[in-house]
């Protein structure tokens, strides 16, 4: 093999990293109760560190966040500091109000990612139940699946979504105690 042969291994992705703004960042608020407590990057330097210790490189060298537009330009700068991509997911007007489009975002792009050549894992930042099928989806087409709830608090109380991971327990609790360590 020759050397950029080398090279251009090494840097293939394997990880697609997904995650649900309002669900990482709604848990933290709920648990800290103000936004100062939070350390928001510090706590998004800490995930990435897990997923390539623990999972892999990112596919691409990115992660992707799904935000509705109303995501501050503070949360963005973070994002982009990070080298997570930011897909915006307007709300849909309804009759009465708007619904929420995110988590209907995120399940389209992972289902048209599963056909990429280095695709392996995918890794989640939520905890919530509306990405069972998904999960188990990913399962059937052999992709590994990680979860990376931002908070305890954050996992769907069904416990469907856990059960469907391919990391094991302990892993998932060194996320958890790294998180919410200083």
């Amino acid at each position: 093999m020759d050397n950029n042969q080398t090279t251009q291994s090494v840097a293939v992705g394997r990880v697609l990293l997904l995650i649900d703004w309002d669900n990482f960042f709604l848990s933290l608020i709920s648990l800290f109760k103000t936004n100062e407590g939070i350390m928001i990057e510090n706590r998004i330097k800490k995930l990435m560190k897990w997923i390539e210790e623990n999972l892999g490189e990112l596919l691409g060298g990115h992660g992707f966040v799904f935000a509705p537009e109303h995501l501050s330009s503070y949360h963005q700068r973070i994002c982009a500091r990070n080298g997570l991509k930011l897909v915006i997911c307007p709300k849909r007007p309804m009759n009465p109000g708007e619904e929420d489009t995110v988590d209907e975002t995120i399940i389209w792009f992972a289902e048209m990612m599963v056909n990429h050549p280095n695709f392996e894992t995918i890794c989640l930042v939520s905890g919530d139940s509306d990405y069972v099928p998904l999960f188990e989806e990913m399962g059937r087409q052999g992709i590994k699946r990680a979860l990376a709830p931002p908070t305890v608090g954050s996992l769907s109380k069904s416990g469907d979504l856990v059960e469907l991971v391919d990391i094991n327990q302990e892993t998932a609790e060194r996320l958890l105690f790294m998180l919410d360590s200083e």
